[in-house]
């Protein structure tokens, strides 16, 4: 008797192994995708760090034509030599454009004119509106222009809000309140080395230039609370009826900041449009005057009421005299 050995062949998977491979291959996902996205924030990082390594560059260059760095903010007066509040004032930002391999829209925007008037042209306004990426944070995904209700807006020639790209690289004013000029008490006037109308050079920071911060990152958001990053070539003025911020600092905010509220600090701290902050972990880069970049920990000490000033508070002066340490 001859019996038949053939056996059916067995055709995919059973439900089992399916359900088995899945679970698997969900597995090494979940493994794998921390280190994904570990990696790309490297990689935004490195990219951030370039940025300012550039922008302390085009420092450095604007400083060897013109023999002082730029200034923090251009006054823009109106008639009769008083301050044109609200309306737009050149900041630093715009005055180094030649130097970051942006000579074109410098041109184009005629920066040393009056920003009012050329804000009045559409197809300026729409070039202020674009971000410029060497001014950009990588790591920052928040708004590209400048948000309606922050004050910090300037208004064009026929009085109404508009908004310029937002940047996230705010130089340093001051250790205490962002101030208007220069002094020796940081209460009451800026130590840093940019304000409105400065004319600060080398020579001036008698700190060192590697004990003294330059620029630094601030970024759209910090944790759940918008603190809305800086504005891109052009700030507004300094007054009564500008933005409901303490102490007078209003849209000097836009391109410069202070270190009277740590790196990502509380958000919901007085004054915290004026801090520096990033969405990197651990806190925020900066490029020195020296022209070097350093990450510097949001807990580096910063104690505001000890008489003896803080670490952060020494970096932000540029001629304080006193020995900053390791940082």
């Amino acid at each position: 008797m001859n019996l038949n050995t053939h056996r059916t062949s067995r055709e995919g998977f059973t439900l089992i192994e399916l359900l088995v491979v899945i679970a698997i291959i969900a597995i090494l996902v979940a493994l794998l995708l921390p280190a994904v996205q570990q990696a790309r924030e490297a990689a935004r990082r490195s990219s951030c760090k370039n940025n300012l390594k550039q922008l302390g560059l085009a420092m450095h260059n604007y400083h060897d034509t013109h023999r002082v760095f730029p200034p923090g903010y251009v006054d823009e007066r109106g008639s009769g030599g008083t301050i044109a509040d609200n309306e737009p004032h050149w900041s630093w930002t715009a005055m180094i454009l030649p130097f970051v391999e942006q000579g074109a829209i410098y041109d184009q925007i005629s920066v040393g004119s009056s920003p009012r008037v050329v804000m009045a042209n559409a197809a300026n306004l729409a070039a202020m509106g674009t971000p410029i990426s060497s001014f950009k944070c990588p790591s920052d995904a928040g708004s590209p222009v400048v948000q309606s209700n922050l004050g910090q807006r300037v208004v064009d020639s026929m009085g109404t809000d508009v908004g310029t790209a937002v940047m996230n690289y705010p130089a340093v004013n001051n250790s205490r309140h962002i101030r208007r000029v220069s002094g020796t008490d940081p209460n009451t006037r800026a130590l840093g080395l940019f304000f409105r109308d400065s004319n600060t050079s080398f020579r001036d920071i008698t700190d060192g230039t590697s004990n003294t911060l330059l620029i630094g990152e601030r970024s759209w958001k910090v944790r759940t609370t918008n603190i809305f990053a800086a504005s891109l070539y052009v700030v507004r003025d300094m007054n009564a009826a500008g933005p409901a911020e303490a102490h007078g600092d209003q849209g000097m905010m836009g391109a410069m900041g202070s270190t009277i509220v740590n790196i990502n600090g509380d958000p919901s701290a007085t004054n915290n449009r004026q801090m520096f902050s990033s969405q990197h972990s651990g806190g925020a880069q900066f490029v020195l005057a020296d022209g070097s970049v350093k990450f510097i920990s949001e807990n580096i000490d910063h104690n505001l009421s000890n008489a003896i000033d803080s670490t952060i508070e020494r970096l932000a002066g540029i001629s304080d005299g006193q020995v900053v340490g390791e940082f």
